[in-house]
């Protein structure tokens, strides 16, 4: 009977997980849409990338969309059970509070190292594969982008303005570039006879470089606040264009690492915060070495999220057949926005290196935890 009754409820379960799941990826999907959809056009994506591109966002975005998609599909299966009257044939067949939880856990517990197995190497590399994709696409678009006595605007903080481009794209004759930081009263314009696009391979979790390499020309600083002007001659200047920190939009690098290169990554900032002096020099390092641990922590700790938010989706799922019924689903729904509140705010202490980060990703768990088991203890079991 115990074996009959748990493949029937995680067999319900199953179908609103997976299609939670789809409706969080898909969501979070749609928000990034808005911002890549200008490169997809712009660039104009062959299929077969735009598709290897959105699985690999999408894979990226399921350590966040597993965990909700679980909570939802618990409340919605356990909400039918009890409209009807399943949950009270359960009971009156002798069902224990933790026999009627039997099934969730263990599909709680499958669909935790299931995700723990993707963190390994999967969701790592779709996100370097996604970051390098969108830089790819981007340094490559700007070979075909810059068009000859037009201005050119893709390059943050800078606009570009060049009389000819070669057939590749690559090579540029009278370049002229305008510099302009938002806040600062300095202006900067940069003039060149020739130019050249030159990219720098970088390995395969890094940005690559791209800077545009200038040949006879000169630089104009321009104070606005000291009304003073600077002219400066050059044979060749090599002008960043992406300089290998940063990509445009792209994922923190620590997210692309496997779980034995974050390993060797924290131990080699423990030695650099061992070594840093004391002031800025040792903080920055504790910040730095603050954000891997929690990027490697989080990898574990979802798996104990998973479980968790089963079990408090569990505990509100059940509706009480007596006194007031209460909207479960919206509280469930404000408990999973407290714990997020807690849990990036915690975060966001732990990277000023004001709190650990182990207290940081388990301080929420916890609170979840004493919560669960709260709603659990008031199930309404005796009646």
């Amino acid at each position: 009977m115990i074996k009959v009754t748990t493949r029937y409820l995680a067999s319900h379960f199953v179908p609103p997980f997976l299609l939670g799941c789809i409706f969080f990826v898909s969501f979070l999907i749609t928000y990034y849409m808005f911002r890549l959809i200008n490169i997809l056009v712009s660039k104009d994506v062959e299929l077969a990338s735009t598709a290897m591109l959105l699985f690999n966002l999408s894979v990226s975005f399921l350590p966040l969309a597993v965990p909700l998609s679980a909570f939802f599909a618990t409340i919605f299966c356990l909400n039918r059970f009890s409209e009807d009257s399943e949950i009270i044939a359960l009971r009156s067949f002798g069902f224990t509070r933790f026999q009627l939880y039997k099934p969730f856990l263990i599909v709680s517990l499958a669909i935790a190292v299931g995700v723990f197995g993707l963190y390994r190497t999967l969701i790592p590399r779709a996100n370097g594969d996604f970051k390098n994709s969108i830089v790819r696409l981007t340094s490559s678009g700007m070979l075909t982008s810059i068009k000859p006595g037009q201005f050119f605007t893709e390059i943050p903080g800078a606009t570009l303005f060049t009389d000819e481009v070669s057939e590749d794209g690559n090579s540029f004759k009278n370049v002229y570039i305008y510099l302009k930081n938002n806040g600062s009263p300095s202006e900067k314009i940069i003039m060149a006879k020739k130019g050249a696009l030159l990219k720098i391979s970088a390995d395969k979790w890094s940005v690559p470089i791209v800077r545009l390499n200038l040949i006879d020309g000169n630089i104009i600083n321009w104070e606005k606040d000291k009304n003073q002007i600077e002219k400066l001659l050059f044979k060749e200047y090599d002008f960043p264009v992406i300089s290998g920190q940063t990509g445009s939009m792209g994922a923190d690098k620590d997210s692309m690492k496997t779980n034995r290169e974050l390993l060797e990554i924290i131990n080699e900032k423990k030695q650099q915060l061992k070594n840093a002096k004391a002031g800025e020099e040792k903080k920055s390092a504790l910040i730095s070495l603050n954000k891997t641990k929690t990027e490697f922590y989080s990898r574990f700790l979802i798996m104990f999220q998973i479980v968790l938010f089963i079990f408090v989706g569990f505990t509100l799922g059940i509706k009480k057949r007596r006194g007031p019924v209460s909207n479960n689903t919206a509280f469930g729904i404000m408990m999973i926005i407290g714990y997020y509140a807690i849990y990036f705010g915690a975060l966001s202490l732990s990277n000023k290196g004001k709190v650990s980060p182990e207290l940081a990703n388990l301080l929420p768990l916890f609170i979840l935890f004493i919560s669960g088991i709260y709603f659990y203890r008031k199930l309404d079991w005796a009646s």
